[in-house]
């Protein structure tokens, strides 16, 4: 699927739409990254907040950003007890989800959370340039989609 824009929100949203993704515009965002990315994670996770998102993380993603300033609820990984994000998944209590795993448990994690995610049409971002653009594309839900061909757009 491809989407075409002169900005990469508009570009991402469109491509979202035409694979079948459903971009949330409010509700809860699981975030649960890697060590490297959690000073990074800090900015995207207050563009959520801004926009009207709740947080809710595993434990070290929540301290870094609770230690930040940022309101947000624990969740455990998928084995660490319940209830854990698959079954927040399952019951429909997420909307949107963030996870940079690294290692071999936190593979473990990011299949179960994958495959409910797609069982539950949820969009499920695993890297922090797909976060960013999944917060423009959302700033940019309201705006109406304008169809041009392709050949429009190499006048």
């Amino acid at each position: 699927v491809m989407g075409i824009s002169k900005t990469l929100g508009e570009s991402f949203r469109r491509a979202s739409i035409s694979a079948g993704n459903k971009i949330p515009t409010k509700g809860t965002a699981f975030i649960s990254v890697n060590d490297k990315d959690k000073l990074n994670i800090i900015r995207i996770a207050r563009d959520l907040v801004e926009i009207g998102f709740s947080l809710i993380a595993t434990l070290g993603t929540a301290k870094e950003l609770e230690k930040n300033g940022l309101d947000v609820s624990v969740i455990f990984k998928v084995g660490e007890g319940r209830p854990n994000i698959v079954d927040e998944i399952k019951n429909e209590k997420i909307q949107l989800v963030i996870n940079t795993p690294m290692g071999a448990q936190s593979r473990y994690d990011e299949e179960s959370i994958g495959r409910f995610c797609i069982q539950k049409n949820i969009l499920a971002i695993t890297t922090l340039s797909g976060a960013n653009a999944v917060i423009r594309a959302i700033r940019l839900s309201s705006k109406k989609i304008e169809v041009k061909s392709i050949q429009e757009y190499h006048k």
